[in-house]
C-alpha cells in the first residue's frame, strides 16, 4: 500500500497547476506522532506541524470539530468552502506535549483516539491529559481496547473492543463518547456494523481521500499526514485534491466471497467531468491495474481473474477533472473470506 501511496502522490502534485479550486469538501487530516525519531514513517516534526497549522489559517480553512462534520454528512449543516478536521490516533504523549501547545495557540478543534489499554501508560497520554484537551476544543473519540486488527478477530471479540473502549471513555470523561477511528484503519461489513449498533455516529477509516457530502458517516476517509516525506507541497496537495463520487461497486468494500476477483468495475458520477485518458485504479498488492474507462456510462473496469495474497487490499481511483486538472480520488477496503489462503 505504501507504493501505490507514493506512485499516486507524485501523480497528483506533478499535475496540481494552477487550475480553479476544487468543489467544497471536507479534509479530514489523520496524524499519529510528533518528534519521534524512532517511528520515521508515523512521526512529523513538530516544527513542519506548525507550519501546516499556520498555512490553514493564512488560507482561510475553516477547522471543523467532528460534530460539525456530523451534521455536515446528515444534511444538517452546509459543507464549508475549504473545511478542515484534525485527527490524532493512538494517544502517544508527544500528542499533549508537541501537537497540543500549537492547537491551543490556533484555538483548533481537534480530535484524539486512544486506544483505552494505553491510557496512562508509559509513552501514552493520561486521563488527566485527556481532560485538559477537552477543556481547550479537544474531542476524544474510541480506537478500541486493545488496537488489534479487527478484521482478523471474531466478530464478538471485535464488538466486545469497540463496547468496552467506549464504556471506559465514558466513565473516565463523563460524557458520551459518538466518534470511532479503526485500528489500522482495517473494517468490513461486520465491523462497520458494530461501530453504528453501538451508538457510535461516525467511523473514521485510513482510506485516502477528501470527504464529499455523500461520504458514509460510517467510512469517512482521511489524508495521512505522517513520515518524514511529508512536505508543504504533499500537504497542500492532500488539500485540494477533490473527492470522487462513485455511484456502483464490484466488487463492494468489506468482506469479499472470493480470493480471485473475476473484475473489479466502477462507476463513477458525472463521467463528463473527467478527461477519459487519465481515470485510473490500483489496487494495493499490484500497483496499477490495466484498466478502460468509458466516458458515456462512467464504469473503469478491470477484467481478472485477480489472485488476491493480502489479507487487506485497498482499491484507489483516480481521475483527472477536465476543468482544473486535479485528480479525484476515492478508495475503499476490500478483505479476504476466513477460507482464502493469505500472504
Amino acid at each position: 500500500m505504501k507504493h501505490v501511496r507514493q506512485i499516486l502522490m507524485a501523480v497528483m502534485i506533478f499535475f496540481l497547476g494552477g487550475g480553479a479550486a476544487a468543489e467544497a469538501h471536507v479534509s479530514v487530516l489523520l496524524y499519529h506522532k510528533f518528534d519521534e525519531a524512532d517511528s520515521p514513517s508515523t512521526s512529523i516534526s513538530s516544527a513542519e506541524f506548525s507550519r501546516q497549522m499556520a498555512y490553514l489559517k493564512e488560507h482561510d480553512y475553516r477547522v471543523l470539530c467532528l460534530r460539525e462534520l456530523e451534521d455536515i454528512l446528515c444534511g444538517r449543516q452546509a459543507m464549508p468552502s475549504r473545511g478542515v478536521v484534525i485527527t490524532i490516533d493512538d494517544g502517544y504523549r508527544s500528542v499533549y506535549e508537541k501537537a497540543f501547545p500549537v492547537l491551543k495557540a490556533y484555538d483548533y478543534p481537534f480530535s484524539v483516539f486512544v486506544f483505552t489499554r494505553a491510557i496512562g501508560e508509559k509513552h501514552f497520554v493520561s486521563w488527566d491529559q485527556l481532560r485538559e484537551m477537552e477543556r481547550h476544543k479537544g474531542e476524544v473519540g474510541s480506537h478500541s481496547h486493545t488496537h488489534p486488527r479487527l478484521v482478523n478477530i471474531s466478530q464478538s471479540e471485535a464488538v466486545r473492543e469497540m463496547r468496552l473502549s467506549k464504556e471506559i471513555l465514558e466513565q473516565g470523561l463523563g460524557h458520551a463518547v459518538r466518534w470511532f477511528s479503526y485500528p489500522f484503519g482495517e473494517y468490513d461489513g461486520s465491523v462497520l456494523e458494530a461501530v453504528s449498533h453501538l451508538g457510535y455516529t461516525l467511523g473514521l477509516t485510513s482510506d485516502p481521500g477528501n470527504t464529499g457530502g455523500w461520504a458514509e458517516p460510517g467510512r469517512v476517509p482521511r489524508q495521512a499526514i505522517v513520515g518524514r516525506d511529508i512536505t508543504m507541497d504533499t500537504f497542500v496537495a492532500k488539500l485540494i485534491s477533490p473527492p470522487l463520487m462513485i455511484v456502483r461497486r464490484e466488487p463492494a468494500y468489506g468482506r469479499l466471497t472470493s480470493g480471485t476477483l473475476e473484475h473489479i468495475r466502477l462507476t463513477l458520477a458525472n463521467p463528463h467531468l473527467y478527461l477519459s485518458g487519465q481515470v485510473q485504479m490500483f489496487l494495493s498488492e499490484r500497483g496499477r491495474l490495466p484498466a478502460v474507462f468509458d466516458p458515456v456510462t462512467g464504469v473503469l473496469s478491470s477484467e481478472g481473474p485477480i489472485a488476491l495474497t493480502r489479507k487487506v487490499n485497498r482499491i484507489i481511483v483516480t481521475a483527472r477533472r477536465r476543468e482544473d486538472r486535479l485528480y479525484a480520488w476515492d478508495s475503499f477496503m476490500v478483505v479476504l473470506p476466513e477460507s482464502a489462503p493469505q500472504q
